[in-house]
């Protein structure tokens, strides 16, 4: 079980050693700095893992105390880089996942005793599934597939998630221009996206356009849109972002494809009976008249 929360990416400096390039070499520096991805574990104390000078993990992770991270590791918070896959914290710790390790083993030796016996051959059901409920064939592929691919997804979601996460840290701190950067870079991140994956675009734009970044949060939003043609909600979040810009045009344009997906869009009808009026007599969606003020 993953019991680890990524705190992020932290420095530590660290002598060289006698006899190691650079050390006690006029002119080198007698020591040098190492970065690590830290969790903190939720049975106390944290976790830590060598990144490499690309900023690849490398090495084992190993447990520090405390006291241990605050004296010997730095916070970096301009490294945006995170872990894709969070692994186990567990083993650091040495202990065992009893549960779930324990259901596989035995699920595991179950398949193997049914494959090493001929005189029990597993005969297929229907749909190529086995009586142990094992895929086979194009079926297991597919299926295996399938899991690679929504875990590949999450993965992808996380990584994104905690560099937007970041990103918004920064521009609390005032660091706006470094921000900005890692925002609109987001908003083009590349990656194998899902239908699915615009509730996480969405938020993201949703956020920004409550940050004042109106013109990120559209870039964010689009993403959106491209992965759901025809989410009436993604187009209402469009045209917000475009009010709050002061572009009135394209913030109607997209409260009418907002209501000729889903006509009955309450949201989107008092948006833009309210737009209406704000442009001065311009017809109302239902081609009367425009709405008075409620």
């Amino acid at each position: 079980m993953e019991t680890g929360i990524f705190k992020g990416v932290y420095s530590s400096v660290e002598p060289r050693q006698a006899g190691r390039p650079g050390g006690g070499v006029p002119g080198r520096s007698a020591a040098r700095k190492r970065y690590w991805f830290v969790w903190e574990h939720d049975a106390g104390g944290f976790v830590v893992q060598p990144l490499s000078a690309s900023m690849e993990p490398t090495g084992e992770r190993r447990a520090v105390s405390t006291a241990e991270l605050a004296r010997g590791y730095a916070f970096e918070p301009d490294i945006l880089a995170v872990p894709i896959r969070t692994a186990p914290m567990a083993a650091a710790y040495g202990e065992r996942e009893d549960a779930s390790r324990g259901a596989a083993s035995a699920q595991a030796a179950s398949v193997r005793k049914d494959a090493a016996s001929p005189a029990n051959p597993a005969k297929p059901a229907s749909g190529g599934i086995q009586a142990s409920g094992m895929a086979t064939g194009r079926d297991a592929t597919r299926r295996s597939g399938d899991i690679a691919g929504h875990e590949v997804g999450a993965q992808t979601e996380r990584a994104l998630r905690a560099d937007f996460a970041t990103a918004l840290a920064q521009l609390r701190r005032g660091d706006r221009d470094r921000a900005v950067r890692a925002l609109e870079r987001l908003a083009e991140a590349p990656g194998e996206f899902v239908p699915a994956h615009r509730h996480m675009f969405t938020d993201f734009g949703i956020n920004l356009r409550k940050s004042k970044l109106p013109r990120i949060a559209i870039r964010h939003h689009l993403r959106a849109l491209d992965l759901s043609p025809d989410d009436s909600h993604v187009h209402f979040n469009i045209a917000r972002a475009y009010y709050d810009m002061g572009d009135m045009d394209r913030a109607e344009r997209h409260l009418r494809a907002s209501l000729d997906l889903t006509p009955d869009l309450d949201p989107s009808r008092r948006f833009l009976d309210f737009l209406l009026e704000r442009k001065g007599g311009a017809a109302n969606v239902d081609g009367t008249a425009p709405k008075a003020a409620r």
